[in-house]
This record gives structure tokens, sequence and C-alpha cells, in this order.
């Protein structure tokens, strides 16, 4: 992976990683039915372990839980924040009860969000509500190449318009410079509801929650290739990690889940030092991480 060390002097790069961890289920498809049982401590170490050799200064997670089941209670942010020694952000827009399929018994609930873990405590945290579908709108247009094509989110799973929200605040580096850091993810089905997520992120990270025209990371698991029409008020708006790198937007050096490169990391106002995907997290998750090495300054986005 292309990279450059900084020239002698410089301030140590900022390192910035984003991460799907899925609750620490681990791989597989498709989602485990009873997905609670499959959640294991010892991979949320790992995880956790993984997390902390790779030494970042940020780290922005999705699909993170804070759970009770029948009574115990598993606080994710919280343990990865003790594992690694590093300060939690959480946020999600929804709870739904765990519901046993065998018996149809309530045996708890979820929070299924978003999570930053920073060396110093962000300032200004936010938590917002991406937008979601209307009961009348369509999956994906009637004569769209889908298997729910002409299909209305009324008639569709439930979890097809699942509460999605950007997290975020203020970093403060060791060279006392601020960056705001927001990160997502965005809906795995129908393209017009991710396309209006994705615009929505963008307006947040560019400044509207922000107050802020200065350096930002706006990062997270995005279900889409950055060339996908959908995304582009976010790939038009920032800069790409990986390209400012080097590497190209169909380069296999990107795959973070499977044969997809759906996780992504973009600046405003930062140097591209090095971004790779760290395979060395092997089967920790069903997707890898991102990690990329940030310096102050940069030409414009665009």
């Amino acid at each position: 992976m292309p990279s450059a060390a900084p020239p002698s002097g410089d301030p140590r790069p900022l390192r910035a990683v984003t991460w799907n961890i899925r609750a620490a289920i681990g791989p597989g498809e498709p989602f485990p039915p009873a997905w609670w049982r499959h959640v294991r401590r010892d991979r949320l170490e790992r995880i956790a372990a993984i997390l902390a050799a790779l030494e970042p200064d940020v780290v922005m997670l999705q699909e993170v839980t804070i759970m009770n089941v029948d009574g115990h209670v598993r606080d994710q942010p919280a343990d990865l924040a003790r594992l690694t020694g590093l300060h939690a952000t959480y946020g999600a827009v929804h709870a739904f009860p765990l519901v046993e399929p065998e018996t149809g018994r309530s045996i708890g609930s979820a929070r299924w969000g978003n999570a930053i873990l920073s060396r110093q405590p962000l300032a200004d945290r936010f938590v917002t509500g991406l937008p979601r579908a209307a009961d009348e709108d369509l999956v994906e247009p009637a004569d769209a190449d889908h298997p729910l094509a002409g299909v209305r989110y009324a008639d569709a799973e439930p979890g097809h318009r699942e509460a999605r929200c950007a997290v975020g605040g203020r970093l403060t580096t060791a060279d006392h410079e601020e960056i705001a850091v927001v990160t997502t993810h965005l809906t795995y089905i129908g393209r017009a509801q991710r396309a209006a997520q994705a615009a929505a992120v963008a307006k947040i990270a560019g400044g509207s929650a922000l107050r802020s025209t200065g350096p930002v990371i706006v990062a997270g698991d995005f279900n889409a290739q950055l060339d996908a029409p959908e995304v582009a008020p976010l790939a038009d708006a920032f800069d790409d990690a990986f390209a400012t790198a080097g590497v190209a937007r169909d380069d296999p050096r990107r795959r973070t889940s499977g044969s997809a490169s759906i996780d992504h990391l973009l600046t405003r106002g930062l140097t591209v030092v090095a971004c790779r995907v760290a395979g060395e997290a092997g089967d920790a998750s069903d997707h890898l991480p991102v990690v990329a090495d940030l310096g102050i300054g940069s030409a414009p986005a665009g």
C-alpha cells in the first residue's frame, strides 16, 4: 500500500480507523436468528486487542450494541473503552425487543448503533438520526433489477427501515488541533433511502452540526462503493483517503467485506500519509478495518 513517512521533526500523524465490528458476532451469512446468542465476549476482547495493536488516535465503529439478555447487560462501548484505554462516544436512535424465535418470549432489548473511541474525550458530541423511507416509498423502482423492485416499505421487512444515525464530535490532537469526526452506517437496502442518508451525513459533516469549516474525518460503512450514485454527496464533498494514497476505487486492496469495498474514510483539510485495509483483523468481524494516517493540511476537497 502506498505510504510515506513524515519528514523528520514533523508531528506524528493522527491515526484513524473505521470498522464495522458486527457486534462481536463474527462472520457468516446470513445474519443469524437470535443473533444475541452469538455475541461473544472473547471475540469482543479480540476486537479490542486488534484495535490496541493498531495504536489509533480515533476509531469509528459500526454495529455496536448495548443490550440486556435475561437480565445480563452487555455494554460494548463501555467494554471497548475499558479494554483499549480509550474514551467512548456512542449513539443509537432506536431500541428493539429481543424475542426468542422458538417461543416468542421477549427476553430483553437491544440498541444497535455507532461508536467513536478516542484518546481524548470528544467535545460537542452529538447523535443525529438519518432519514427513513415512508410506508408508501418503494424499496427499489418497479423497473429495477432487484428482488424488492416495486415493493413498498410498508410491505417489506421492518429491518429494511432500521433507524440509522450519525455520531460525532470534536477531537483535540496532541498538537492542540481540532478535528471534527463523524461516523455513520448507511442503510443496506434501498438506494433512494441510502441517497437521502448520504446527503444528510454530508450536510452534518460539512459543518451544519459541527459549526466547523476546519479539518473533518467522516467514515463508516456506506453499504456502497464510492462510485455509486447514491453516495455522491459524500464522495464529491470530501477527499477519499484511499484515492489520495494512490489506491484507485476499483483496486482490490480496498475490499473490506468479501469482494465489496463499502467501508470508507473521507477527509477534509487533512493530508493522507497512508491508508490501508488491516487484513490482520482476519475473521474478527465480517468486515475489515480501514486504517489511515493523517496530517493537518491538504488541498481543498473536490
